[in-house]
Formats: structure tokens, C-alpha cells, sequence
């Protein structure tokens, strides 16, 4: 006994591409399109490399870039507190300085 998936056991192609975050995602973020449109652009202009990067790898590269944003900031931090704990010379040499 063969089973075929019927057209009334397909899924349109719209709730497809939204389910990635449930099937929300099209109406969540924009039941016209521009405000979408405008988000992605926004992104395009703030991930490096993402003026030319295809819509899907576009929030690949996005995620990497917070990745990389977090990194730095940890690392910032930890030299921040480094040069904090540094001895200090009130005659101008030294961290104070």
C-alpha cells in the first residue's frame, strides 16, 4: 500500500519559508513586506559583508558578526579590568598616567 502526499497534505510555500521561528515569522514581522524589507536592508548595511551576501546567508553572517561583537566585548572587559588592577604612581608614570 503506497502512500502519496496529496495537494490537501501540502503545506503552502509561504508557511514554509516562516518556519524557521514556527510559522510566525511572516506575520510577526511584517504583514506587508516593507518593514521586512527595510529590516533586511538595515541589516545588509551593518554585518560586514553583507551588502553582497545572498538574503540567506544574510542572517548566517548576521548571528557570526554577534558572535565576533561579544567576543570583543568580553575581551575589552577582561582588559579593562587588567589595567584596572595595575599598580598606579602618583608621579606620572604608570597606569595613571
Amino acid at each position: 500500500m503506497e502512500r502519496s502526499g496529496g495537494a490537501g497534505r501540502r503545506r503552502p510555500s509561504s508557511t514554509a519559508t516562516a518556519s524557521w521561528s514556527g510559522g510566525r515569522a511572516r506575520r510577526r514581522l511584517s504583514p506587508s513586506g516593507a518593514a521586512l524589507r527595510r529590516k533586511v536592508r538595515e541589516l545588509r548595511r551593518l554585518v560586514p559583508g553583507g551588502e553582497e551576501a545572498p538574503a540567506r546567508s544574510l542572517l548566517v553572517r548576521t548571528a557570526d558578526y554577534i558572535v565576533r561583537l561579544r567576543t570583543r566585548v568580553e575581551l575589552l572587559r577582561a582588559l579593562s579590568a587588567l589595567y584596572d588592577e595595575l599598580p598606579r604612581h602618583d608621579d606620572g608614570t604608570g597606569a595613571g598616567a
